[in-house]
């Protein structure tokens, strides 16, 4: 299961960018998962889930692109917000 390592490199890369604004937290997470990508998208959900679970990324929304005959995989977005709640 492959997804364990794809999600924790996806989190170290979310915090990496989100340590460049050390005033904001991470509200929303997109990734962006090809057809061809070799990625079983509700594993890699599962394995996001169970990673962030009470981090410092627990309450950001993750968010998985499906793209067809596609062999995409990668951090689409990152969200960031002042303050303490994402709105």
């Amino acid at each position: 299961m492959h997804e364990v390592g794809i999600a924790a490199e996806g989190l170290d890369a979310v915090r990496a960018e989100a340590a460049r604004y050390p005033d904001a937290h991470v509200c929303r997470v997109g990734v962006r998962v090809g057809e061809f990508s070799g990625v079983d998208t509700e594993s890699l959900r599962f394995c996001l889930e169970a990673l962030r679970g009470g981090t410092d990324l627990a309450g950001a929304a993750v968010e998985i692109e499906y793209c067809a005959a596609s062999p995409a995989l990668d951090l689409a977005y990152v969200e960031l917000e002042n303050g303490t709640d994402c709105g």
